[in-house]
């Protein structure tokens, strides 16, 4: 046994020693004083056990055996002296308390969730059929309802609705006191119907109402073509919008068919992507990258950190690459992106990505509330972390949303294609 181990347990039994002994001279002389009345040299130890017994009611509240001390008193005293007593439920207070100090640790994806939220995200999570909306993840702020994300070819998509933007009305009915659960109902309806979006854009000081029409789709998580640049070189083109179960053996099919037309570069399309399927990032990076390359490490406060490696599928190795990102392209996206940037230098175009490099895991509370928190974080293969920061394209350029709506021009696939054609050269 160490010698710093041997004074660390030296102190500690000391430290118990004193306080057993001062504890049984407490209650000893406790004792004495209550049956028997004593006085010693006419001290007064009864006021000096009363002076005691006061201090040790009076210990701060940060320690932790009395935590809970502050909260205590604040519902005493509101019960007691409160005006509007009926207006003291006292289950909605702690649920609220709840909601606030889960929120001062300052990580937006760390949240509890009161018994309705909790169930209105289980039923999200299900993906039922006949699921049909705007196809848009909000949640509560504030002032209102945000957009937190938008997937990708939706209606929510195609309106230009925005993550950040805010909703102030739905439908003329004000959001600012209403739950997300609600929202989402009154968001949500038959195929084909509309629902009108009062919206306060982000850094914006503008409102505008925007009519999104809803509707029952089925996205395709991967889609391809090809360019003929100069009569002799090809590039293959494949957008990814969803990283689910199925998006792997999609791309695989898609890759395949670029063999028969022999490309000599790829565009791979992670704009408004921000799913977030693990294994399936490490099996879309394995076409690329070489075998037992690093992809991702995943890192946790409880548990042994973890190396995700490339299972090579000798595709395409080495082929020039730009990989178009945005504001949206998260998690898995960005997984992808920085592998395939760090492992065979491809390019990063247009502007920082969302940032979201942790994952979170669910916890069933009582009465089904649960709560969601994180429990561990990526880093590339250059041992990077940038949760809540982003990664930084090596050619920036903004979409010009006027020669898209009227040309229906991409002007960031444009610069794209023309940097993947110098990377042939």
């Amino acid at each position: 046994m160490s010698k710093a181990k041997l004074i660390y347990i030296f102190i500690l039994w000391s430290l118990m020693w004193i306080s057993m002994s001062l504890l049984g001279w407490y209650f000893f002389m406790d004792y004495m004083f209550r049956n028997y009345n004593l006085q010693f040299l006419n001290f007064n130890w009864q006021e000096l056990l009363s002076s005691v017994k006061s201090w040790l009611k009076s210990v701060p509240v940060g320690s932790d055996s009395n935590k809970y001390v502050k909260f205590d008193n604040v519902w005493s005293t509101l019960k007691q002296q409160y005006f509007d007593q009926e207006k003291l439920k006292q289950q909605d207070m702690i649920e609220a308390w709840l909601k606030w100090y889960v929120e001062a640790i300052w990580d937006p994806y760390t949240v509890y969730m009161t018994t309705k939220e909790n169930e209105s995200f289980q039923s999200d999570l299900k993906w039922e059929n006949d699921f049909e909306w705007i196809w848009a993840v909000v949640g509560k702020k504030e002032n209102g309802v945000s957009i937190d994300e938008v997937i990708k070819w939706s209606p929510s998509y195609k309106a230009w609705l925005k993550p950040l933007d805010l909703i102030l009305e739905i439908n003329g009915e004000k959001t600012k006191d209403m739950s997300v659960a609600d929202a989402v109902s009154k968001i949500r309806g038959p195929k084909w119907t509309t629902v009108e979006l009062t919206i306060l854009r982000n850094l914006e000081k503008d409102i505008t109402k925007i009519v999104v029409t809803r509707d029952k789709i089925v996205i395709p998580s991967v889609m391809s073509k090809t360019f003929d640049i100069t009569g002799w070189n090809t590039i293959g083109y494949v957008n990814i919008s969803i990283i689910w179960e199925d998006t792997e053996r999609a791309l695989a099919s898609q890759l395949k068919d670029f063999k028969q037309k022999n490309i000599k570069g790829i565009v791979v399309d992670l704009r408004w992507n921000w799913w977030w399927y693990l294994p399936i990032a490490v099996e879309i990076s394995s076409h690329f990258i070489p075998k037992d390359k690093l992809v991702v490490s995943s890192k946790y406060r409880v548990y042994p950190s973890e190396d995700y490696k490339s299972k090579w599928y000798w595709d395409y190795e080495w082929i020039p690459m730009v990989v178009l990102v945005d504001g949206l392209s998260a998690s898995a996206s960005e997984i992808i992106a920085a592998a395939l940037r760090d492992n065979i230098w491809a390019k990063i175009v247009w502007t920082k990505t969302f940032g979201k490099w942790s994952i979170q895991t669910m916890s069933q509370l009582s009465a089904w509330s649960s709560l969601k928190y994180t429990i561990w974080k990526w880093y590339t293969p250059k041992w990077e972390n940038v949760d809540l920061k982003w990664l930084e394209p090596d050619i920036k350029i903004d979409l010009d949303r006027k020669l898209y709506d009227e040309k229906q021009i991409d002007n960031q696939l444009e610069w794209a294609k023309d940097a993947v054609l110098k990377m042939i050269k």
